[in-house]
């Protein structure tokens, strides 16, 4: 009884109706977005997305997006509930899409013929023209509908179940608010902020346990950036030693002084993109595009340029492993939302010695730059210390007036006007609607155990229309 009254405090202090709510339903709202983490590195440029089922504490049926054009999270999991479904409570880390798929269906009709008696949605979907209309359509439906942030408050008991949803969406968050994938700084120091030694050598600074993260956070990245320096004093190849897929590497430099024999103009490894300033060494770029090295060349190179080519490219999470001559600036230009430090138990001095971050034009300690959300980590002998520069953008807090003008637009391309010609020249088209380019292998599981891998989605599609008749997979 007094665990009981506690939660019956804690429910009012949430501002949540007491009728709905239950004491489940933070714990598999958590197991909905560690679903959905499982996603992350596969499902780009859609979001990370899992859901449970559950009738009360049982769960009945569980589901994560493995792969773009794939069967939805909440498609797998009424599936697997089957007619425990009915009556049940579906946690979605993320409000669905409303849209059809030719294959399988739509998540929203899933869930909304699956007889379920409540749905609880960690986040609305931050594009804004989704945003709020799965919801009202399965409330319309008859269906009880919580979402975090409005009948489920941020500061009551479901606060770390709601900030998981946020932290496993955090590039397509960021993305849908600042216009430019999602960055992460990485660096590896000593104890007196030494990236490497006056000389320059840097390996290791950190230890190999420290590396093999570093490894999975490239795996989960889009693209990885590096500067000129880097290039010339490391000869890094970028690789995530055979942990999930492996992202495309970038290089910036604007003098293109760089070595014409170097491990990263190997793209049978993986992608390598030059991005340099328009008309430098043209020579030198027929030798990289010669080598299959793609070149991308920029009136003016800077890191907010290059962000924004990445955005329009279909992006959504980039790491970026450079020095301090190229953080300095991603840092000032605003690019930079993360920061992943490995500080190593070393001392290595010199005043020649490189430091993660260059001039900042910062001269009082009150200007410093602060984190937010910092977390603390051993990993071996090394510590890492992980924090945001900007704050996860909150997308349940308002409905802003862009996002009213988009619920306008979308009337009006439904009503019986002809509706404009929208080209899909891009990865993601002027709308914010995905299309059918993946830059992730995707790789499953047979009837029989056997791991079959598509290197992209198109051949993903051809091989399951030839399939699906025999259902094998």
């Amino acid at each position: 009884m007094q665990v009981q009254g506690v939660f019956m405090r804690a429910c009012a202090a949430a501002r949540v109706p007491i009728t709905c709510i239950s004491e489940e339903d933070p714990q598999h709202l958590l197991r909905a977005a560690e679903l959905a983490g499982a996603s992350a590195g596969k499902s780009a440029p859609h979001p990370n997305v899992g859901c449970v089922i559950a009738q009360g504490i049982q769960v009945v049926g569980e589901g994560f997006l493995y792969g773009q054009g794939t069967r939805s999270a909440e498609i797998q999991a009424v599936s697997r509930a089957g007619e425990f479904s009915k009556g049940a409570t579906a946690y979605l880390n993320l409000e669905p899409e409303v849209y059809h798929s030719q294959a399988y269906g739509s998540a929203v009709h899933a869930l909304k013929e699956a007889g379920l008696a409540r749905v609880v949605v960690g986040l609305r979907h931050p594009l804004q023209h989704l945003r709020g209309r799965a919801i009202d359509t399965l409330r319309s439906s008859g269906i009880c509908v919580e979402v975090g942030g409005e009948e489920l408050n941020t500061e009551g008991i479901f606060k770390e179940a709601l900030r998981a949803c946020q932290v496993v969406n955090a590039p397509l968050l960021y993305r849908a608010a600042y216009k430019i994938p999602f960055s992460i700084l990485k660096f590896a120091m000593t104890l007196d902020g030494k990236i490497a030694s006056s000389t320059g050598h840097a390996a290791w600074v950190s230890s190999e346990l420290s590396r093999e993260r570093v490894f999975s956070t490239r795996a989960v990245s889009d693209a990885v950036i590096v500067g000129g320096n880097t290039v010339r004093r490391d000869n890094p190849r970028l690789t995530t030693r055979h942990r999930g897929h492996l992202p495309v590497r970038i290089v910036m430099s604007r003098c293109l002084r760089l070595p014409e024999n170097a491990n990263l103009w190997d793209v049978s490894i993986a992608q390598t993109i030059v991005m340099t300033q328009r008309g430098v060494r043209k020579d030198f770029q027929t030798l990289l595009a010669s080598r299959g090295v793609e070149v991308v060349e920029f009136d003016f190179l800077t890191p907010r340029a290059v962000m924004e080519y990445c955005y329009h490219r279909g992006f959504l999470s980039v790491l970026w492993e450079c020095g301090g001559m190229l953080s300095a600036p991603a840092i000032s230009s605003g690019v930079i939302h993360k920061v992943m430090a490995f500080v190593a138990p070393k001392i290595i001095g010199g005043s020649a010695a490189p430091s993660p971050v260059g001039e900042l034009g910062m001269v009082e300690m009150n200007q410093a730059l602060k984190l937010s959300d910092v977390t603390f980590e051993q990993i071996g002998p090394d510590m890492l210390i992980s924090g945001y520069v900007h704050p996860i953008p909150n997308v349940n807090q308002s409905v802003s007036p862009a996002v009213e003008a988009a619920t306008s637009l979308l009337d009006n391309l439904s009503s019986s006007k002809q509706p404009p010609v929208i080209s899909f020249y891009k990865t993601w088209d002027p709308y914010g609607e995905f299309s059918n380019f993946f830059p992730h292998a995707i790789s499953l599981s047979d009837r029989n155990g056997k791991v079959l891998v598509w290197k992209s989605v198109e051949q993903y599609y051809q091989v399951l229309l030839l399939q699906y008749s025999t259902k094998i997979l």
